[in-house]
């Protein structure tokens, strides 16, 4: 970090017996000890801009679907996930966040002609008895889409007690329908 600092004083050196020591005026002790002082004062504001923490920005982590088959598997092509026999498809990609990242959003990107689909973050206790947790879900409509759900207060990583993963759920309607998944990105904000 910067401290965004430029000095501004700049002292003219008195020249024996032709400057006279004055207290008054634009080359008097009081004018220049007064420009000393706000250098002082320019100086410790800069100083003290280093020792603050800068406000926490949001940070898009995207990803390329690469999804484990659940019940029935997705086709992978490069960049992404599709389904194009109309038959249901099932998977599921584990997603590493940052401990205390406070997630606000999931965003999906993709298309579908017709059929059910749902893409959902979700949370798993560590335990292993421990159910999923659906965090955010997103449920686009047909044709091309960009679609992301938000959440207003935001979700903290715990990472000592969960571990976080996306699924994707897709009930097809007939054989002409395809479905495809370019983009899954969860916005976040670091600790």
């Amino acid at each position: 970090m910067t401290a965004g600092y430029t000095p501004e004083f700049q002292h003219t050196d008195w020249v024996d017996n032709v400057d006279k020591v004055r207290a008054a005026g634009d080359n008097g002790f009081n004018s220049r000890f007064r420009a000393i002082e706000e250098e002082f004062h320019r100086i410790s504001k800069a100083v003290a801009a280093l020792g603050t923490t800068p406000t926490p920005q949001p940070v898009n982590l995207t990803l390329t679907p690469t999804l484990t088959t659940l019940t029935d598997p997705w086709n992978h092509t490069y960049g992404g996930a599709i389904r194009t026999d109309g038959e249901a498809a099932s998977g599921m990609m584990p997603v590493t966040l940052p401990q205390g990242a406070v997630i606000q959003a999931l965003r999906v990107c993709g298309r579908k002609q017709q059929g059910a689909l749902s893409i959902c973050l979700r949370r798993q206790g560590l335990a292993p008895a421990s159910s999923p947790e659906p965090l955010l879900e997103v449920l686009p409509m047909a044709g091309a889409f960009d679609r992301a759900e938000r959440h207003n207060d935001g979700i903290t990583v715990r990472n000592e007690q969960f571990r976080y993963f996306i699924t994707a759920e897709f009930e097809g309607s007939d054989a002409a329908s395809t479905v495809e998944l370019t983009c899954f990105q969860i916005t976040y904000l670091p600790s």
